[in-house]
Order: C-alpha cells, then sequence, then structure tokens
C-alpha cells in the first residue's frame, strides 16, 4: 500500500511539473524601469525605461524611453523553453524608420515582468549598428 501510495505521489508531481514546462506564452504587456544603452553607429543613450507589447498573432510592438521616444516594430514567437529567452525579428522602426535585425526578450521566472532586453539591428537608410541593451530593475528597486 506504501508503494502504490508514493508511486501516485511520484506521478503526481512529474505530472506537475510536466504541465508547467508545456505552458507557451501567448502573448505579454508590461514596462519595467532599468538602466541601458542605446547604440547607434558611435552616438550612446541612456535607456530609461522600456515598453513591450508581444501580441498573440505575433506582432511585437518595442517602445524605448531614452531622452526621446523610439518605437520598433517585430514580430515574436514563443519558445519551447522561455527561460532561455523569447526571439525577437525587427522589421522596423528604432532610429529611421526601417531598421531590421533580431534580439532575445527575458521574462521573470514567473513570467509576469521584463528582466532583460537584446537587440542587434541595422538602419537600412544609414545602415547604422543599433545595439540595444537594458536590464530591468528588481521589484525591489535594484538590477
Amino acid at each position: 500500500m506504501k508503494r502504490v501510495a508514493i508511486g501516485f505521489g511520484i506521478a503526481l508531481v512529474v505530472s506537475i511539473s510536466a504541465f508547467a514546462v508545456t505552458q507557451r506564452i501567448t502573448s505579454f504587456s508590461g514596462t519595467a524601469q532599468g538602466q541601458g544603452t542605446l547604440t547607434v553607429g558611435r552616438d550612446k543613450s541612456k535607456i530609461k525605461s522600456v515598453y513591450i507589447n508581444l501580441k498573440e498573432n505575433g506582432e511585437a510592438d518595442i517602445t524605448l524611453f531614452t531622452d526621446l521616444q523610439l518605437l520598433a516594430k517585430g514580430q515574436w514567437s514563443a519558445p519551447a523553453d522561455p527561460s532561455k529567452g523569447i526571439p525577437l525579428k525587427i522589421t522596423g522602426g528604432i532610429v529611421d524608420g526601417s531598421a531590421t535585425g533580431s534580439g532575445t526578450l527575458f521574462l521573470t521566472a514567473d513570467g509576469k515582468s521584463l528582466s532583460k532586453l537584446n537587440i542587434q539591428a541595422k538602419g537600412a537608410a544609414s545602415s547604422r549598428k543599433v545595439i540595444i541593451e537594458f536590464v530591468a530593475n528588481r521589484e525591489d528597486g535594484s538590477q
């Protein structure tokens, strides 16, 4: 009887773990304050906060708050393992309106908040390299 109970308990834990692993992100929307850098060619600006909107249809809207407000458009896809980041494809916006590139968005372990954003892109008109590196503040205000 003990073996049956132990076996049932192990099966229950395995089932719960499998359920947690198979949960997929279908959309995300959030703003995070933190510290980051926007590098365009040789020019650098500090990023104060970021707003991300990942839509169910695979579109992504990204707003960077520096001394200016910069927008980026793109696409995203739900990863098999969210802890490795959400892949982003940049299809427009940032500096000259026609940037292309890729990046990765990381969420907190609970999937409810933005943790980190990295993007590398290139402006089509200027061909200047654009690098975005941002780390959100934690709930306690630290990085």
